[in-house]
């Protein structure tokens, strides 16, 4: 029996650390986008919660292909599940430090529409993936 080992020089390793620096590089844009003051922020004619769900759909798949390249023998619905969570509770974090930028407020609507973003759009990747399996 073969063991072929998973690291960073290895491609299967290679992509796994890509993944994880695409969601990390990710998180960091929310989180700086999340420190301009509100009367910086440019006027927008689309609802701010779309965008919460869209930014934390995203942010929803991205950190789904993260763990995924972990934790292979898992159930997919169970990294899922692990992935929505994770995407919440950043929301939830990113929600507390508007609370500290001038002109900005933390809503809990706000965290709604990111928990809504990061559900469906990893319930849509499940649905996706498991039809074309390249896309994994």
């Amino acid at each position: 029996m073969k063991i072929t080992r998973v690291g960073p020089k290895s491609p299967q390793g290679c992509k796994i650390v890509g993944r994880w620096v695409l969601l990390i590089a990710y998180m960091a844009c929310i989180f700086t986008l999340s420190a301009i003051p509100g009367n910086l922020l440019p006027d927008v004619r689309v609802s701010d919660k779309l965008i919460h769900t869209v930014e934390y759909g995203l942010l929803g798949v991205l950190m789904y292909r993260a763990f995924g390249g972990h934790a292979t023998t898992w159930p997919r619905a169970r990294i899922g599940v692990l992935s929505i969570l994770a995407v919440i509770l950043y929301g939830a974090t990113d929600e507390f430090h508007q609370f500290f930028v001038p002109q900005r407020v933390a809503e809990l609507a706000d965290l709604g529409a990111d928990s809504l973003g990061a559900g469906l759009a990893v319930w849509g990747w499940l649905k996706a993936t498991a039809r074309w399996t390249w896309l994994q």
